[in-house]
């Protein structure tokens, strides 16, 4: 057969910039790899997506009439298959915490870009929006097959249980104390203080979400969720902070796939609002495993702590053996 008789379609590629030399800069640089769309305004953005199937969005976040955020939000909720990728040239606390919690960002993009980490970036961008293409058309029932669904759990009298835990992560008791109240009437939840015993809990739970800061005592939860990530992805991680480190944010976003970031100190409110969110998104990846492939995460430039990768496969093994695709997400 003509390997040529049927070639695939090239990914649609969507650049929004409210200045014309950006977006034309940017058809140019892609226009060769893929089918290269351009607007000036959030509206005409929207427009265009109403009437194409659009494979990656790559946003700016100033711009007049509508910012980048909001053009995300919309986007996800008429165009969940779409990945968006945000490009920001200043540091904005707010509105990076705002992409990835009303828009849910694939990647942050410094402006101006490097070339290759752009190329690169829109590369596992089309790729992650193309393997999960077929999965977010398929409806529920058919996503995954009965294998990778976990069973209902039981607790020590029998009754039931979720499926999936949370665990929190914090060193300040006070603060655990206050979350693992509001959390435990929802949840079947466990509390750790140190990564040391995240560790433990993980060997021993399934646990579908965790809740930490970005420092825990004077352990960096970085490079943790980074490699939690890439050994067991369908944990969503919510991240607590009081920290203005616009960097540190689009860190987290890029190499751990942070789900959603909530500030220090908590309201109540806004707490449930995450952990339902963040459960209902563990399990909509544990439903259908093909998802998964969106929530790839950037590689770090500095070389993984072996004993940390080690320590971290063994405890989310037993619990990632249980899907196919997942143990297969390996570094």
């Amino acid at each position: 057969m003509d390997s040529q008789s049927n070639p695939t379609p090239r990914a649609t590629v969507l650049f929004v910039d409210d200045e014309e030399r950006v977006v034309n800069l940017l058809r140019m640089i892609f226009r060769t790899q893929y089918d290269v769309l351009v607007a000036t305004s959030g509206a005409q953005a929207l427009q265009i997506m109403k009437e194409r199937r659009v494979d990656v969005l790559v946003t700016d976040q100033r711009m007049p009439g509508m910012t980048g955020i909001e053009l995300l939000a919309h986007a996800r909720e008429f165009s969940p298959h779409t990945i968006r990728l945000l490009l920001t040239g200043y540091t904005d606390l707010a509105a990076i915490v705002g992409s990835v919690n009303e828009g849910e960002v694939f990647r942050f993009l410094n402006k101006p870009w490097d070339h290759h980490e752009i190329q690169s970036t829109l590369a596992a961008a089309v790729a992650a929006a193309r393997s999960s293409a077929d999965a977010l058309s398929l409806p529920p029932t058919t996503q995954s097959p009965p294998t990778t669904v976990l069973p209902v759990q039981a607790d020590a009298s029998g009754e039931p249980v979720p499926e999936a835990h949370i665990l929190l992560i914090d060193d300040n008791p006070r603060d655990l104390a206050a979350m693992e109240e509001v959390a435990r009437q929802s949840y079947h939840t466990h509390t750790a203080t140190s990564m040391t015993e995240a560790l433990q809990i993980l060997a021993h739970n399934d646990v579908g979400v965790i809740v930490t800061e970005a420092n825990v005592g004077s352990e960096d939860t970085e490079g943790f969720l980074r490699v939690l990530k890439q050994q067991n992805p369908a944990i969503t991680t919510v991240m607590l902070t009081r920290s203005g480190d616009a960097d540190l944010v689009i860190r987290l976003i890029n190499r751990a796939q942070i789900f959603r970031f909530a500030t220090k100190p908590l309201r109540k409110s806004v707490f449930v609002l995450a952990l339902s969110a963040a459960m209902k998104e563990h399990q909509r990846y544990r439903a259908n495993p093909n998802l998964l492939n969106r929530l790839q995460v950037e590689s770090s430039p500095e070389p993984d702590n072996a004993s940390l990768v080690d320590s971290i496969a063994q405890s989310v093994g037993r619990w990632a053996g249980r899907f196919p695709l997942l143990s297969n997400k390996r570094r």
